[in-house]
């Protein structure tokens, strides 16, 4: 988890960089980060408290965590789509990048895990 949160810390850094040479995006991009973010710690945490018990229930759990995020991410999208009115250049490439990057590191963790 500890190299999850130094993740975290980075795309915090790299968000807030971005968001000051565009600061008229910064909505957009705050919500392409945030999205990832939460998806992100949530799994961790359970495939961690997973890890903790038994090796075949982390494959479980990342199972049913993709099913999870797939509705989390379109409903989110959906929503923000509708709700909000704002350029969603902004939003997609910050979702994007920070989607790639954050499950990128999962995908580090988990294989750390399984080890």
């Amino acid at each position: 988890m500890k190299l999850f949160l130094y993740g975290i810390i980075v795309s915090v850094g790299m968000l807030g960089l971005v968001a000051g040479l565009f600061p008229e995006y910064r909505l957009g991009l705050f919500l392409g980060w945030i999205l990832p973010v939460l998806a992100g710690v949530a799994t961790m945490y359970f495939v961690l408290s997973a890890s903790k018990k038994d090796a075949q229930l982390v494959t479980k759990t990342i199972a049913m965590g993709f099913v999870i995020k797939m509705v989390y991410y379109g409903v989110a999208i959906f929503f923000i789509f509708k709700l909000y009115s704002f350029e969603p250049v902004s939003f997609m490439c910050s979702f994007a990048g920070f989607f790639l990057g954050l499950h990128a590191l999962e995908a580090v963790i988990v294989k750390d895990i399984s080890k």
